[in-house]
């Protein structure tokens, strides 16, 4: 075997960088598709898989880590969605946020045929605004605390319970 001159090393090298920087220029960190549709059924059974959403931040997915605006949905570490237990209504729309230590990013889940949900943020702000009970602070019962300066020891000194 011959050895290689270091203009063929260098050759290789710059092709073996150029493999890689290319490979990283076609993977773009987050979700494949940022929105999707699902029809909105009769029931969303619970542990009966909704939807597949892929995920990627181009360094393998280490501790991925998925969370569901709604409490009543999780996705699985396959990226599959799925409901934790039976439900109706659920809204119009899902966020799922899903994290890496190298990237995140955000999905929309609209709900084709979804209604708005009772007791939605919405209504609760209406009602604080429209209710005729005022606001109050609360009120702080404390004893007064003298401390004195220039104190001798021993510290520290117990001032109140």
């Amino acid at each position: 075997m011959q050895p290689r001159t270091p203009l063929v090393l260098c050759v290789l090298l710059s092709q073996v960088l150029l493999l890689t920087s290319a490979e990283d220029l076609d993977c773009t960190p987050g979700f494949q598709q940022k929105v999707f549709h699902i029809n909105q059924p009769a029931e969303f059974i619970e542990d009966q898989s909704i939807l597949n959403l892929t995920f990627s931040d181009c360094k393998g997915n280490d501790k991925l880590r998925y969370e569901v605006s709604s409490p009543y949905f999780k996705v699985n570490s396959d990226g599959g969605l799925f409901a934790l237990r039976n439900i109706t209504a659920v809204g119009k729309t899902l966020f799922v946020h899903a994290r890496t230590p190298h990237a995140e990013d955000m999905a929309e889940l609209v709900i084709v045929g979804g209604r708005d949900i009772q007791g939605s943020l919405q209504d609760i702000f209406k009602f604080a605004r429209t209710s005729p009970v005022p606001r109050q602070k609360r009120s702080i019962v404390v004893s007064p605390i003298l401390i004195p300066e220039n104190q001798r020891q021993p510290f520290p000194r117990d001032v109140g319970k």
